[in-house]
């Protein structure tokens, strides 16, 4: 009998010990815890990152009066918006960038997060002229300035790509094979085709119930054209497009060098 008390006793500490440990251990956990979470929401922190760590432009088939374009590269805050424009700060990582400063794009000269915004943006003007068919890269880093933070390790950084480029679309002909219309547009140029573009999106104004049915049909700039041409509007084609691109090219400006056949009935 007295053998088992002192069991019952041993037993009673014992589990009184584990329970002593596992209070412990919780108030150390939920101290932990807590810290962490005032960190978070400690009211003075101001975080800063990019919305997305790579942005790709093209000049591609915008109208060719058009030399520069001012793209915006996103950061968002981390924390509450404040009533006055606030300044952050970033710089470009050299030996991450292939671009020339000043010849193939410039900066404005400070960042700004507008008063009662989130938002703010890195606005880079980028220059056609100097692009030629190469591709560029700018490498922007956030820096720890002016009160703001840089969090989220992988949009710290962000990368623009951009180029001059003219790909050549992607038509089909009768056997559904890739295609450029040579008797319509003469040997494929990139010049060409932007002109031409330009001329199609220009009939939203000019024939608007045309435009939305041919949009409907090939897509916003033809790129689902098949059999080598919108032959079901031909005529609108030649009246809209042609018959202006040789005007363009052919009579106006024959210093860019670029031939195209005579328009049908022109």
């Amino acid at each position: 009998m007295i053998i088992e008390t002192k069991i019952k006793m041993i037993m009673k500490k014992t589990l009184l010990l584990k329970i002593t440990l596992a209070a412990l251990a919780g108030g150390i956990l939920f101290n932990s815890c807590e810290k962490e979470e005032q960190e978070l929401f400690d009211k003075d922190f101001v975080g800063i990152y990019f919305h997305m760590d790579s942005i790709y432009y093209s000049f591609g088939v915008t109208p060719l009066d058009i030399q520069s374009y001012d793209l915006k590269v996103p950061v968002s805050i981390m924390g509450k918006p404040q009533h006055v424009d606030r300044i952050f700060s970033a710089e470009v990582i050299a030996d991450k960038t292939t671009a020339a400063a000043g010849e193939h794009y410039s900066l404005t000269n400070e960042f700004v997060v507008k008063k009662d915004s989130i938002y703010g943006y890195i606005t880079m003007r980028i220059n056609r002229v100097r692009l030629g068919t190469n591709d560029y890269k700018v490498c922007f880093k956030l820096l720890e300035k002016n009160g703001f933070v840089p969090v989220n390790e992988p949009y710290k950084t962000a990368v623009v790509h951009f180029n001059n480029r003219v790909e050549k679309p992607n038509w089909k002909d009768w056997n559904n094979k890739p295609t450029w219309p040579t008797n319509q547009l003469g040997n494929w140029n990139p010049l060409t085709y932007i002109k031409f573009i330009e001329l199609f999106r220009a009939m939203e104004q000019k024939a608007p119930e045309t435009y939305a049915v041919m949009v409907k049909l090939y897509g916003k700039d033809l790129e689902h054209v098949t059999y080598g041409w919108p032959w079901d509007y031909n005529q609108t084609m030649i009246k809209y497009t042609l018959i202006p691109l040789y005007q363009y090219f052919v009579e106006q400006h024959p210093e860019l060098g670029v031939v195209i056949p005579r328009p049908s009935g022109y």
